[in-house]
This record gives C-alpha cells, sequence and structure tokens, in this order.
C-alpha cells in the first residue's frame, strides 16, 4: 500500500479559494446563450481528419475533463469551457492567431464559436459535426486514467508524481517526493520530464488544471499518464480520513 505523505507549509486553503474566485469570474461566458446564427463550418470526419494532419493546426476538445478523459481525438488538448476557460486558454494558447479544430458538447457549439471570437481567437477553422461521437464512427480514441485520490493511495507502484499548481500553491503544501512543474504553456511544459516506463500521477488543487496538463502530455508522446480526480483537495481529505 502506498505511503502519502503531505507537507504542509502555511495555510494550504488560500490559494484554493482564489482557484474557486477564478471559477466565478469565468462563469460569465457561460450565460451566452442567445447568439446570432453561427458562421462556424460543421465539419464531416473526413473534412476535419485532412485539416487535422496540418501542423499548424491544434484540435481543441473543451468537454468537461472527466469526460474528455474517457475518450478523445490523439494530440488534441482539452481545456473544459465549464470552468476557469479563458485563464486557462490564455496560457495554452497564448498566440491568439493559432488555427484550432474544435471538438464540444453538441448544445454548445456556437456558444463555445462565439465566445472565442469574443475573446480575440478568430482562426476557428470549424467544428467536427457530432462532436466525438462522429470520431469514434470511423477512428480509435485514446483514453487515459483517471483515478480517485483513494485509489492512488492504494496504489504501490514506484511512478512519479506531477504537481502542476503554481509554485507558490505547492509551496503552502504538498504530497513528498512530488514535482512541481506548473502548468505554464503548450509550448514548454513537460520538457524536463523523460519519456520512460514509468507512471506519471498528476494533480492540480481540484483537477481542472491536470486535465488539461495530461491531455498536453499524451500530446506530446508520454504514454503512462495518469490523472488523479480531486488533486491536491481529494488528498488532503484522504489523508485526514486515514490518520
Amino acid at each position: 500500500m502506498r505511503r502519502v505523505f503531505i507537507t504542509l507549509c502555511g495555510v494550504c486553503l488560500v490559494l484554493f479559494n482564489g482557484q474557486m474566485q477564478l471559477h466565478a469570474e469565468s462563469k460569465s461566458h457561460q450565460v451566452e446563450m442567445s447568439q446570432p446564427a453561427s458562421d462556424l463550418p460543421r465539419l464531416t470526419l473526413k473534412e476535419f481528419k485532412k485539416l487535422r494532419r496540418e501542423t499548424a493546426i491544434q484540435v481543441l476538445d473543451t468537454r468537461p475533463g472527466d469526460i474528455f478523459l474517457q475518450g478523445f481525438v490523439p494530440k488534441s488538448i482539452n481545456i473544459g469551457f465549464k470552468g476557469p476557460f479563458d485563464h486557462f486558454l490564455a496560457h495554452v494558447f497564448p498566440n491568439k492567431a493559432q488555427k484550432l479544430l474544435l471538438i464540444t458538447d453538441i448544445d454548445s457549439q456556437d456558444t463555445v464559436y462565439h465566445h472565442l471570437l469574443k475573446l480575440g481567437y478568430t482562426h476557428i477553422i470549424g467544428v467536427l459535426e457530432g462532436g466525438i461521437e462522429t470520431w469514434k464512427s470511423g477512428e480509435d480514441v485514446v483514453s487515459l486514467s483517471n483515478i480517485s485520490a483513494g485509489e492512488f493511495m492504494k496504489r504501490s507502484d514506484q511512478g512519479h508524481i506531477v504537481d502542476v499548481r503554481t509554485d507558490k500553491e505547492f509551496g503552502n503544501g504538498h504530497i513528498d517526493n512530488a514535482m512541481n512543474i506548473p502548468l505554464t504553456d503548450f509550448v514548454n511544459f513537460g520538457s524536463t520530464l523523460k519519456k520512460d516506463n514509468q507512471q506519471l500521477y498528476v494533480h492540480c488543487q481540484s483537477g481542472y488544471r491536470s486535465a488539461v496538463a495530461v491531455s498536453i502530455l499524451s500530446a506530446k508522446g508520454f504514454k503512462h499518464i495518469c490523472n488523479i480526480q480531486g488533486g491536491y483537495k481529494a488528498l488532503q481529505e484522504e489523508v485526514k480520513e486515514n490518520q
């Protein structure tokens, strides 16, 4: 059984509260439900696959992280629309001229598109009509492990623990032996990790960022990746329950 120790340095909930504030601020984009008729191109699977092969185009999947991890288009990046979307979109794609192909929840295609335009991301090539189910109809998906904090505690395999929170969050408390690799941008994230057979256990504070992080690592060719549901908050609670 894995014994996990948490190092506490100061008050651990300060940054969690700050993240909740970020979440509240981001909710404003979710009320953009009344939109004019969209000129967003709806792409067939054949069209989507052809465009996806272009190196300058990135697939952005805006579905919730836990749903994304169950099955996604290879090398797509997950930034969940229901969450601090604006904040992490800016971190992952600072270049607003980035060409994007979209996969979204079916009922939010136009909402996501118009919100991206509002943020200045005007190079939206199109959305896969029918979403991930269309992709599944003709192509394989990638899925990643998504385990609870309790299950993580029970594992005895020796892997690497990757904490993607900020330096300040990490300093306020962390799991012993965790590597702090803050989620900053798509280009540099994960560059210090080795692609070996060691399992990567990835977590953030509550689960949103780690879904973004594991999607980036997967896109960069890492194979042994596991997301910890609920993040550091869930790990803290698990430790308290087992003391």
